[in-house]
């Protein structure tokens, strides 16, 4: 293991585990389909719950230690539900349903259910209000609509679906994946193994999970969950493809000496080195601040997510440069980064998004 590390305890833990079950050339292979990993990080060493109270059957952990097991999965180019189903939907639960009375947070720790929430109907994935019809009650209700970029959808049994009845009251409901009327598309996107879907609901059958004015503050709060913990994926990816960069300009030589010693590659490594270090500082912030739930984590939640989208892209291509042809490939680990990358910089919101409620939030 090496770079950046956000548990001294557990991050060697995960970085060894990956290593040993899930390095790049495996990682990379992975599709849209649940990885077959996934069944050893809920069951071998406890990352699927991290989140999850003891009394509820997870680790009792806090934001830290999951964003710690997030950049490993990174770094070894691993893609799973971690982020949309310990991290956003398991917040999303603690705060709608606190008791647990669903179950679906102890199914999540114990037995590796995939529940993950699907709330955005724009082209873009970026605004949250629920426009999907609700009508029924009790057991008779149904869901209608269409939820895009829905972050692990081709890996999730369940949804969590934000919707308006008639009267316009906001709730969030389960879906079972499998259920009538319910229809989930891989998304074509950038990095196949993110799981990236469209759900469409067509009188689907669903469970009211949580209703009332909670509702929009507790969805908002778990999509900023998804934003710190995308913005720590994205640093690691361009941790990674820095530390490839580097080794590479060290290694590689010509007309006799270490490309590294040539001017421009060494601004350009310099350059990196300099984005990595701003967007960790402002990263490392908002992973504690949402940690300790601070009165500024959502502040300092955007603030990472777009000082960390825009890094790791820069990262990435400069990366690539330094690589030459070979980084340009398929073949070449980097180009797997750089997939990565450019998929979670747009999740959870961009970097001119988030730029944008940093604005708001200081008045301007």
């Amino acid at each position: 293991m090496a770079g950046l590390v956000l548990s001294a305890e557990l991050s060697p833990v995960f970085a060894r585990f990956l290593d040993q079950r899930s390095p790049v050339e495996v990682s990379r292979l992975g599709g849209a389909e649940l990885p077959e990993l996934w069944a050893g990080l809920v069951e071998e060493v406890g990352a699927a719950g991290l989140l999850v109270e003891d009394e509820h059957g997870g680790q009792g952990a806090t934001l830290t230690e999951l964003a710690a097991a997030v950049a490993e999965t990174s770094r070894c180019g691993w893609s799973g539900p971690l982020v949309a189903a310990s991290g956003v939907a398991v917040t999303l639960l603690r705060r709608i349903d606190p008791a647990d009375a669903t179950g679906l947070r102890r199914a999540l720790a114990e037995e590796g259910r995939v529940v993950v929430p699907a709330l955005h109907e724009d082209g873009a994935g970026a605004a949250l209000d629920a426009a999907a019809a609700l009508d029924g009650d009790g057991a008779t209700l149904a869901v209608s609509g269409r939820k895009t970029f829905v972050d692990s959808g081709t890996h999730a049994d369940a949804f969590l679906v934000t919707a308006v009845r008639a009267e316009g009251a906001v709730e969030v409901v389960l879906v079972d994946a499998a259920a009538p009327g319910v229809r989930v598309t891989a998304m074509e996107a950038v990095d196949p193994g993110r799981g990236l879907a469209v759900l469409d609901l067509d009188g689907a059958r669903a469970t009211t999970v949580s209703s009332g004015p909670q509702v929009s503050a507790a969805v908002r709060d778990a999509w900023l969950v998804g934003a710190v913990l995308t913005a720590v994926d994205a640093l690691a990816a361009a941790d990674r493809a820095f530390r490839l960069a580097r080794d590479y300009a060290v290694d590689r030589h010509q007309f006799g000496r270490p490309v590294a010693s040539f001017q421009s590659i060494k601004h350009k490594l310099v350059d990196m080195y300099a984005e990595l270090e701003t967007a960790t500082s402002a990263v490392l912030a908002a992973v504690a601040a949402a940690a300790e739930e601070s009165d500024d984590w959502r502040f300092a939640a955007s603030a990472a997510k777009a000082r960390a989208g825009d890094a790791a892209m820069f990262v990435l291509r400069e990366a690539v440069q330094v690589h030459g042809g070979i980084g340009f490939t398929w073949e070449h680990e980097i180009s797997h980064h750089f997939r990565r990358v450019t998929a979670t910089r747009a999740l959870y919101g961009t970097p001119t998004a988030h730029r944008a409620l940093v604005a708001a939030e200081r008045g301007f």
